[in-house]
This record gives C-alpha cells, structure tokens and sequence, in this order.
C-alpha cells in the first residue's frame, strides 16, 4: 500500500514543535549557564537530529536541510572549533521562528514554498567562524518592508503560541460551545424549579397535611441531586476545551532571551514549568497581557550592566513568571528586579497631560499615579522609537485582562523590582456575582471587583460640597448611590454598602437590598444594548428576566469625572487665599476633602503623604498650621509632632490630630506632646474642622 505522508501531517507538525520548543528551552539554558555546555549542546544536537530525521521520512526537504545546517553550527561548537556567541543564540531563535513559518505552511497546504539559501548560507558562515549577520534572515527571495522590532518580536509569540491554529480539542469547540448553551438552559430551569418550591411552601403553610408537607422535601432532594449532577457535568464540559498554560509560558521565555539581546541586556528567567490548566480565551488574551509586561521590564525595568554594578547589584538582571491556583482562580506574579516604577517621571508625565488638575496630581500620592500607567497613551518615554515610547503597553494589558475579569495588583521599590500579580479566572463560562437592588432595579456585580460589604446605620457618612463619603477602616471612601448610577429615581437607605475596587481605587456603592451570590453564566449583550457601555453582559434569573452586569471600571472612572468637575466648580468661587494649611495623611481622598474644604474657605493648601514628606515642605516654604493624620508610612503623626516641636523655626505652629477612631489615651499622648486639638474622622464635618483652625490662627 502507498505511503500517504498526508495522514502523519498533523502529527508530524505537533512532534516538531516539541522538539523546537526543547531546542529553544536548552539555547536559553546554554546561554545562561556555559559552564554547562556539554551537557546542553547534547540535548539540542538530539532534537535536531530528530527533526532532520522525521523530515527526511516525510519529504520535506526545506526542514531537513535547516535542521542539518544548524546542527552543523553545534558541532562546530561541542568540538571547540566556534566559540558560543551572542549572534548564535540569536540564530538559533531566527531559525526555530523560521521553522515554525515553514511548519505552518505544511499543515495547511501540504508542502513549503519558503526559499531556504539565506539560512543555510549564514549557518555554513557560523559553522566556518566567520562573521554572519543573523537579521539578514529571510524566506522569500522578495525584500520585505522591515517591521519595527518590537511588531515583530510580537509577530513571532503569536506565531510561537499557534493558538489560531486550534480549531479542536478531541472535540469540537463548536459543539462544546453548544453544550453550554444547553447547560445555560438547564441553570435557568434550575433556578426556575427552586423559585415554585419557594411558593409551593408558602401556600402549604396553613395546612397540616403531613403527606403534603412530604412533596416539597422531596423536590428539596431531587433538586440538591440535579444540582450535584448539574456542577459535575459543568465541570467535565470547561475542561474539554481548556488548554495548558505552558502553550503562552513557553514560546515567551525564548522571546524575552531575544528581546533581551537586541537590547543588551543580560538577563535571565525564571519561569518554571506549570500543570495549569485555563480556557483557551483566557490564554489568548493572557498572552498579551504577558508579553507587553515583561516587554516593560525589559525596556523600563532591567537596568545595563553598568548601572547594576553601580547599584551593587548582579550584573544579570532577572525576569520571573510563576503561577499558582488559589480556588478557582489563577495567580500570575510578573517580576523583575530592575530600577522600580519611577513615580516622579509619572507625576512629571500626568501634569503635562492634564495641566487642568496639576495640583491635585502634584499632591497625589505614588500609588495614586498608578491609575496613570494604564492610560491610553500615556509614555514616559522622551522620544518615541521602534521599540518605545508609543503609550500601547499597559494600556492593552489593561483593556486584556478587562475582558477576561481579571485583577492587576502592582508593588514596586527604588531599586529592587516591580511584581504585577494577576489574579485571573480558570474560565469565562461562568462567573460570580452578587445580585443587587435599587428600588425595583435587578443588576448583578461582578465578585471579583468586590472588596467588601458592609451595613451602616448612616453615622459614618460624610457629606462635602454635594459629594458623599464613607469613613472605613479609617479610610476615606467616595460613596454614590445606586440609584444616581442607573438613574432610576431617588434613593435613601444607606443600610447596604458595596465597597468595588479595580486598580487600587476603591468606590462604595449604596444598594437598596443584596439578594443572593450566585455562580451563573455570562450572556453577551443583546444588540439593542451594546451601545451601553455602562454594561459587560447579561445573566438570567430564575423569574427568566434579563439581570444586566454593571461594568464596575467604567462606572468608577464615569463618577471619578464627575467628582472632580464639581470640586472644581466649588472650589472656583474661593476667596483670596491668605494662610497656608499642610496637610498629611496617606489617603489621597482624605486629603482632596481636606484640601477641598480649606481652599473653599479661602486658604493656600499644602499636602504630604507621611511625616518625612511634611517635614521636607515644612523646610521649603510657611506654614501657618499643619492637620495630621496619626498612621502613616515612613514616619507617622506621632514622630511628625514631636520633630516639629524640636525644631526651632517651627516648632509654635500650631498642629491638629484627625483620627480614625476616639481613643482616650493616644489623645492624651498627642495633646501632651503639644497637638492643639484631637478631630475623630467618623465625626467629622467641615464646620468644626474649620472653626477649630479659624480658633487656633485667631481668625474668629
């Protein structure tokens, strides 16, 4: 019987792309560790000799000869005749993206038109020791307009990845993709079935009939037995289309090893194998998400070699990537131990971008200016190039991990690193939630933006200029009504606050009642709502009725706009300013109300973030008098206090304590040490701040 290579095609293109993937794992491992060569320049010899030989069997004769050519650059090497070099490892990653181009011409035509002499004329150089030029590269005998380096480097993950080359998993995503459907119907029939159960109770409720008091534990266990069966299933069917995190981890590892020598950096990576499983939509996204993060470390992070060695640190810098599954999600850390996110370049940016709110981002704390990062556009970058400058990288990674429910947690340090930790879902198909009310208004918010749910009585809420706040955990919080957001009438119970966050802000959001949390699938919007972009999706309920989800990172920055439009109405009416106030405390919302409250009534403002940064204003310019927050980073209100009192040009301003809490003996301690007077946040108003300064600087 004739031999048809046509049958082995798939399988033949899979087999390679191990062994590449192999080849490319030891070329990073070579380059890292040359002490190691004999043991690394075996492993990579092995794989390619696997490939020539699998190619020669199969009759394509462009990977034979590639894969005979670069295993002669090898030899070259293990027998001592080459030296290992920066230009080989960079060859040999040209030549592994070049077969993966020829692989995917013969999975969908059967065969490779791609023209081969570059490739085996500059092994044949690298071979002999001569100079070769590896960019010179090409599989067309056209001249292609060259890419920017940094398109291309994302041209060829994409291509690593092949994730647009999966149209199966054993089965076919389209029929999993109709199974869920089915699944969704049955949770909406399951909902339904818990809903007559409810109001079969009520109407039994004044009979006495034992027999018919039976019915409804009977359905009670019928329903905890589909449910059991429901999950299961459920659990079955995501798993057939969920793929291994490896398939984004490993192709990015020899990226970052190139990327890292067109920009002569010396860097290594951590990156250890995982068994993590995620749906194929998360990690086609994921796979941006990750490339333009260690794209910024590389470019803004990693320092040169010189500079390392001027910071005492190794001269080879670091880039890590590890996972781990915490519940039903996944935790991605991104980190490398470069320079830090440098925030005054950020504040210098933000200022020359919005010149409307200079003093407000001049007075924002360095995490505040993370928001800013993840703007469209936005550069720290003097001079836009190839590669940098162009404003695209956090930004997509924010608009990425929006589209897959993820969260973006950032810490950073001068000097030692800056770790993104991504805390994403296992798959889309479904998603937590809680289910809200305001008035007669269903909407569902998604449980990854809520940080907390709390009920309040009313005492703890401040109101400013128009503008609500709730005092938590001695924090600041803007507060809006559920009602104002979906404009559905007026709203006065306060009972039932939500407090979202997304990107380290934090809103709190006053509902009429929460419902229940529930697990429910996640339905795109009908056409007639897509032009809500205040919504991300649909869930039904178990009355059939459309529950729209609020999509909670539009909605804080709608209402973050607002705020700030109205203090800037307020405080467009102030008087001539004629005493200075400082104000310290690390809550940047704290001190926008404070610096509101004051600028109002007619004062110059001053802010600092913590007692270092006060005493480095106190030394710059007057200060009438100074309001203090107690718990603050680097130095806090008690050691401010006691600083300001030793030091003799200063040391009669007068000082007010604002505390998140009464406690008798801190003010004892405060007042002792000679604060003018001790504020309580939670009874805090605008009236007795004000009177207690106008007291204090004699102004009544």
């Amino acid at each position: 019987m004739a031999f048809s290579k046509e049958n082995f095609i798939d399988g033949y293109v899979e087999e390679i792309r191990d062994h590449i993937a192999s080849i490319n794992s030891h070329t990073i491992s070579l380059k890292n560790n040359p002490d190691e060569k004999t043991e690394h320049i075996t492993e990579i010899l092995r794989h390619i000799h696997t490939i020539k030989g699998s190619s020669r069997m199969m009759d394509f004769l462009q990977m034979e000869q590639i894969s005979h050519a670069l295993e002669s650059v090898y030899k070259a090497i293990q027998e001592s005749r080459v030296d290992l070099s920066t230009n080989i490892i960079k060859l040999s990653f040209r030549i592994s993206e070049s077969f993966e181009i020829i692989l995917s011409e013969i999975k969908e035509k059967g065969k490779s038109e791609a023209i081969t002499d570059s490739i085996l004329e500059t092994c044949e150089k690298a071979a002999s020791g001569f100079f070769f030029d590896p960019e010179k590269i090409t599989l067309s005998d056209e001249e292609d307009e060259k890419e920017s380096d940094f398109d291309e480097w994302e041209q060829n993950f994409t291509t690593a990845s092949s994730f647009d080359e999966i149209s199966s998993v054993r089965i076919d995503i389209d029929r999993i993709n109709s199974i869920i459907q089915e699944y969704d119907n049955l949770i909406i029939k399951q909902f339904r079935l818990k809903h007559q159960i409810e109001a079969l109770e009520k109407r039994l409720a004044d009979r006495n009939a034992e027999r018919i008091y039976e019915i409804p534990r009977q359905l009670h266990e019928e329903l905890l037995s589909v449910e059991n069966y429901i999950f299961e299933t459920q659990h079955q069917i995501f798993a057939l289309r969920m793929l291994p995190l490896e398939m984004v981890l490993l192709p990015l590892k020899k990226e970052i090893e190139k990327e890292a020598l067109a920009l002569s950096k010396n860097i290594e990576t951590d990156i250890p194998a995982t068994s993590f499983m995620l749906d194929k939509v998360i990690l086609e996204q994921l796979r941006t998400i990750l490339l333009h993060l260690v794209r910024n470390s590389l470019d803004h992070g990693i320092e040169d070699e010189a500079t390392r060695e001027k910071l005492g640190k190794n001269k080879k810098g670091v880039i890590s990537i590890h996972a781990t599954q915490i519940s039903n999600r996944i935790l991605i850390t991104v980190h490398d131990d470069g320079s830090g996110i440098q925030y005054d370049k950020i504040r210098e940016k933000a200022i020359e971008m919005n010149q409307g709110r200079r003093d407000e981002t001049s007075a924002m704390p360095d995490k505040d200016l993370q928001q800013y990062i993840f703007m469209p556009g936005f550069s720290t970058s003097k001079h836009a190039t190839e590669i940098s400058g162009r404003g695209i990288g956090l930004d997509a990674v924010r608009n990425a991990m929006e589209k897959i429910k993820g969260k973006i947690h950032i810490t950073t340090e001068a000097n030692k690193g800056t770790t993104f930790e991504l805390t994403i879902p296992l798959t889309l198909a479904t998603q937590r939630g809680l289910f809200v009310l305001s008035g007669s208004t269903k909407v569902m918010i998604p449980s990854h933006y809520i940080h907390e749910v709390i009920t309040t009585s009313g005492e703890n809420i401040i109101t400013m200029q128009n503008q609500h706040f709730i005092s938590l955990h001695g924090k600041i919080i803007p507060l809006h009504y559920l009602s104002s957001i979906l404009g559905t009438g007026q709203q006065k119970n306060i009972a039932n606050v939500i407090i979202v966050e997304y990107l380290e802000t934090k809103m709190a959001i006053v509902v009429d009642s929460i419902k229940q949390n529930e697990n429910v699938i996640i339905t795109p919007l009908p056409e007639c709502l897509q032009k809500i972009v205040s919504l991300q999706g649909v869930v039904y309920d178990e009355n059939y009725s459309i529950i729209p989800i609020i999509d909670i990172p539009f909605i804080m920055q709608r209402m973050r706009e607002l705020v700030s439009y109205d203090t800037k109405k307020y405080i467009s009416k102030n008087i001539k300013k004629t005493r200075t106030v400082l104000i310290v405390d690390d809550s940047a919302t704290t001190r926008q109300i404070e610096q509101a409250i004051f600028e109002a009534d007619g004062y110059a403002v001053e802010t600092a973030i913590d007692g270092v940064d006060a005493l480095e204003k106190l030394r710059k310019r007057n200060v009438d008098l100074v309001v203090t927050d107690i718990s603050m980073p680097r130095m806090d209100g008690k050691t401010l206090l006691s600083n300001i009192r030793r030091m003799e040009n200063i040391s009669n301003i007068p000082v007010i304590v604002v505390s998140g809490a009464y406690d008798k003996y801190s003010k004892k301690q405060f007042m002792n040490l000679g604060a003018q007077a001790f504020i309580v946040k939670s009874d805090f108003q605008r009236g007795n701040l004000l009177d207690t300064v106008k007291e204090l600087l004699n102004e009544n």
